[in-house]
């Protein structure tokens, strides 16, 4: 973990020839996705909802649009990516790149994951959606640990531990009530006034956080594979997971199943529409594309870690856009949050600035010691 780059072998990488990551590069991605992510709330909703703030009002479709809201992405992103393989000419590439279920099911998981959160986005808070849906880079950290074998230090565990923690006082399942008492409260009910099928909601949450702690650890594979040729059959596998769901919804509400508001029931606004391409490029090509990028180039517990950068993204997006408070415990959380994920990343950014550097001079280096060596070829001749 000391240099920037760090050698992959083949047993990490699920078979190929070695590969070194770039900190420096997949900090920055990371950063990148976490930020196109964050803002899913807002372009969820914007995308659904009768009046963009007043969730009371209810949507212009039935509960399963948001799941297809997750498909629209999946598909602007393979389609991103399908351009990218004729623009940089990787169509050989593609060709030759030996697809694993490492790849596929990192599709799938987060066509799965993706469904669940936009749906949960819409049917519970801002705050609830997203602490659930970031236990997933926990148990991507986890598994890592128990199945990769990758090393964990003292620093990147208390990072960890302050995100984790900041996560819970900024959702206030802990921390300080108005009388300044320390308080710990899951507030799981299953309807509020604001939030009708909150209960429903915290599940689609919790479900979108097992699977994206899945996507995370399967992305850990194949990291020999070109990101470009991997990310088309990433998004189409996510493309065709988050679309089963839709279905699956759409059928159960349509046959009773389940309650009848789940059934797709699609009557979408100009307005909404411009919401849905909004969240298809920039939460779904940028944000995803870079997550690829993130996943080849940075250890499960940089990678984990930095992605909750996330969290501040949307509380912010809850207070400015959709009035949701800020509290004490939320300041405290952003800061353990911000503080904790910022730490890898700045550790990322120079280690990468010093190793760039590093590399310059040897480069220097040896080309000096060439043209002399050549020097001293001709003075003996």
């Amino acid at each position: 973990m000391a240099d920037n780059k760090i050698a992959q072998g083949s047993a990490q990488s699920g078979g190929g020839t070695g590969f070194e990551m770039d900190r420096k590069w997949g900090t920055i991605a990371m950063l990148i996705s976490a930020t196109g992510m964050g803002l899913v709330p807002l372009f969820s909703r914007w995308a659904t909802r009768t009046d963009m703030f007043d969730g009371t009002a209810g949507l212009n479709a039935g509960d399963s649009v948001g799941a297809l809201m997750a498909v629209g992405r999946m598909t602007m992103g393979f389609v991103f990516f399908v351009a990218l393989l004729f623009i940089t000419h990787k169509v050989g590439v593609f060709k030759k790149l030996k697809v694993t279920p490492a790849i596929i099911l990192g599709g799938v998981m987060i066509g799965l994951s993706l469904a669940c959160y936009v749906t949960a986005t819409l049917l519970t808070s801002v705050a609830n959606s997203v602490l659930f849906i970031y236990t997933g880079p926990v148990l991507c950290i986890l598994f890592a640990r128990i199945f990769r074998k990758e090393p964990m230090s003292l620093l990147q565990w208390i990072c960890l531990v302050a995100v984790i923690i900041g996560t819970l006082f900024g959702n206030n399942i802990v921390g300080f009530n108005e009388s300044g008492a320390f308080t710990v409260s899951f507030s799981l009910e299953m309807s509020t006034p604001d939030y009708p099928q909150k209960g429903i909601g915290d599940i689609f949450g919790l479900l979108s956080g097992v699977f994206y702690g899945l996507s995370m650890f399967f992305n850990g594979y194949r990291k020999d594979a070109d990101t470009t040729a991997r990310g088309v059959w990433n998004f189409l596998a996510a493309a065709i997971a988050a679309l089963a769901v839709t279905l699956a919804m759409n059928f159960m509400g349509e046959s009773g199943i389940v309650p009848s508001n789940w059934a797709l029931n699609l009557h979408l606004t100009a307005f909404n529409w411009i919401g849905a391409v909004l969240l298809w490029i920039f939460s779904g090509a940028v944000a995803l594309g870079f997550l690829l990028v993130a996943g080849r180039n940075l250890p499960a517990a940089d990678y984990g870690t930095i992605a909750y950068w996330e969290v501040p993204v949307a509380l912010f997006i809850g207070l400015v856009i959709f009035g949701e408070a800020l509290t004490i415990n939320t300041i405290i959380g952003g800061v353990l949050i911000i503080g904790g994920g910022a730490i890898p990343a700045v550790k990322g950014i120079i280690e990468g600035a010093k190793h760039e550097k590093e590399v310059e001079i040897r480069e220097n280096l040896s080309a000096r010691l060439e043209e002399e060596a050549r020097k001293e070829d001709l003075d003996l001749r």
